[in-house]
């Protein structure tokens, strides 16, 4: 038999601000320092989501990284935010991480732009970390299970712009395939003449 420690699991650290203003609690260029640090740090597989309602990190590993990631948070945003706004939730199994990712999309949900803005963000996450062989996987079938619960209740907001946002997604990855197929038939007949 396993020992816990021994199963790898996706994990996540939650970050909310208490403050009403909605803000981003770091821009999107130190995010992608941030991100790379965390990867460097504790391997390629972490994805940080950015939003004006907080940060998620999601991390794929033995250990327990959630401690590290919060002083990282907090030394990063050291002359931007009061830290004491800041509150931090850690999910340490599959089940947690579940529970809380499909629990703030549907409550998302109920507020239709920011539903649509995540949405639309994780679709974009997705399609800029394609070589994520757990998070993106896990994380994305934890989203198309909430899409469609949200679905058959009716309940979800711009079905439509979401689909969109999708369509175009899968349609980039068919353009670059049919691409990257005529280059390299291009080239092996160059070498056969």
């Amino acid at each position: 038999m396993k020992r816990n420690n021994d199963i790898k699991s996706i994990k996540s650290v939650n970050i909310r601000s208490i403050d009403f203003k909605r803000q981003l609690l770091m821009s999107s260029a130190m995010v992608a320092v941030f991100e790379s640090f965390l990867k460097e740090s504790i391997g390629n597989e972490v994805l940080v989501i950015n939003t004006n309602i907080g940060m998620e990190v999601y991390y794929f590993s033995n250990n327990d990284y959630s401690t590290f990631i919060k002083e990282s948070i907090l030394l990063y945003t050291l002359t931007q935010i009061d830290h004491k706004r800041l509150k931090f939730k850690n999910h340490q199994n599959r089940e947690e991480v579940y529970q809380s990712f499909c629990q703030a999309l549907i409550t998302f949900s109920q507020y239709p732009q920011i539903f649509l803005a995540y949405a639309k963000k994780f679709i974009h996450l997705k399609e800029k970390n394609k070589s994520s062989r757990f998070v993106i996987p896990i994380l994305n079938s934890f989203f198309e299970e909430v899409l469609k619960v949200l679905l058959k209740t009716g309940k979800i907001p711009h079905y439509e712009k979401i689909k969109k946002a999708k369509n175009k997604s899968h349609k980039s990855d068919l353009d670059k395939s049919i691409i990257e197929n005529l280059i390299s038939e291009i080239l092996l007949k160059k070498h056969s003449n």
